[in-house]
């Protein structure tokens, strides 16, 4: 090692270019952290280059063909993660191996965090694409030219699997750019990792519990009014995924480059409880409605007549009537013993009792119609958010 400098590049002349063999092998995801686009991971970054300074004959060495050097005692390639949060080598004195002819192989344990934008529209089943952009701090290509080893993508052999990812493709591509800075072109490699998430678990967590709680919302339209249930069972859903949300909120960032579309449907689904509270209200005060009001002959011919039909609604059904007559019973209390009074006594209450089972019936006819729309609409956002 005498005479050997090795803050030059080693090159036989300035003009020269440095081949720089370069390969990314990476060993395991250490973390990916949403709220500040951190990607962690452990790899071990493979570079093989010539330096001319540090051939020797091998007879003249006891048939020596190779050794291992301290790397602080060689020049060594300036490879940098320029996506780079934080770049820490796990073992500065790693050591390099250099064979007789001058070939020198240098593999540090690197655990690297590179800035990473993940897109969790698609949360929980959704993939990501994380770059790492190596190249040359200080030398430009015409000095320091780097190519791929063996195969242009990232090295996954010793790949540790992870509980939550799993890699899917890797890739890598050899640029060229020029900086502002510089008339020269600078080269870089970029490779570029995609990973899919395992969904079993927030599939248990967040996706089916929503799912099961939108299926439930048509069912307040199922529920009688005299009940006195939807309400209960409304408020019920809403607190379920109000709290299915707060969940959702703590387990990512607040902030979001796209809306996922998990929360989206959580929205829509209190958005849609809100709606059915809102007609449950309605249509109770309709089932109530005075039997003094006859119902308008156009409303009563296209929803009691006409829709009725399609979802088996009828006003002369003997629910409805026994509905109605039960609302009457008071007037039989209060009835005269006489048979004229008697007479027309029946028949205000028989006019009543059909008045009753007019409005009854159209407050039935919506509910089953309601059930049929917001039954599709949670089918329909199931699918969505299961796909």
């Amino acid at each position: 090692m005498e005479g050997y400098e090795k803050s030059i590049r080693p090159v036989k002349k300035s003009g020269d270019t440095l081949g720089i063999s370069f390969g990314v092998t990476l060993v395991s995801i250490a973390n990916l952290d949403f709220k500040t686009n951190h990607f962690e991971i452990v790899i071990w970054l493979k570079q093989m280059w010539q330096d001319f300074q540090l051939s020797w004959t091998p007879d003249d060495y006891h048939g020596i063909s190779g050794t291992v050097i301290p790397n602080d005692r060689i020049w060594l390639p300036d490879i940098m993660l320029f996506n780079a949060y934080k770049l820490d080598y796990m073992d500065k004195a790693f050591p390099a191996y250099v064979m007789s002819s001058g070939h020198t192989m240098w593999i540090p344990h690197v655990r690297a965090t590179a800035i990473c934008n993940f897109d969790l529209t698609h949360f929980p089943y959704d993939t990501q694409e994380c770059e790492l952009k190596f190249g040359s701090w200080t030398y430009n290509d015409n000095q320091v030219n780097l190519t791929h080893i063996d195969y242009p993508r990232v090295d996954t052999s010793s790949f540790l699997s992870h509980p939550e990812w799993n890699i899917t493709e890797t890739t890598a591509k050899k640029n060229l750019k020029k900086y502002p800075c510089c008339p020269e072109l600078y080269g870089d490699i970029t490779y570029t990792i995609t990973i899919k998430r395992l969904t079993p678990l927030y599939t248990r967590a967040f996706a089916t519990p929503c799912v099961l709680l939108a299926l439930l919302i048509p069912l307040m339209f199922l529920v009688p009014v005299e009940s006195k249930q939807k309400t209960n069972l409304g408020i019920g859903i809403f607190v379920c995924l109000s709290v299915l949300l707060l969940m959702f909120e703590m387990t990512l960032p607040s902030a979001f480059s796209a809306l996922p579309r998990i929360a989206m449907f959580y929205v829509g689904a209190m958005v849609l409880v809100t709606v059915c509270l809102i007609v449950t209200t309605i249509t109770s005060s309709i089932w109530y409605h005075s039997p003094s009001t006859p119902m308008p002959d156009c409303m009563k011919r296209f929803f009691v007549d006409c829709c009725g039909r399609i979802v088996c609604v009828s006003s002369s059904s003997h629910y409805l009537m026994n509905t109605a007559e039960v609302s009457m019973t008071h007037i039989h209390d209060g009835g005269s013993d006489g048979d004229g009074a008697d007479k027309v006594q029946m028949m205000h209450m028989s006019r009543g009792q059909g008045v009753a089972a007019e409005w009854r019936a159209l407050t039935l006819v919506i509910d089953r119609l309601l059930f049929i729309v917001f039954l599709a609409i949670s089918i329909v956002l199931s699918v969505a958010i299961m796909g």
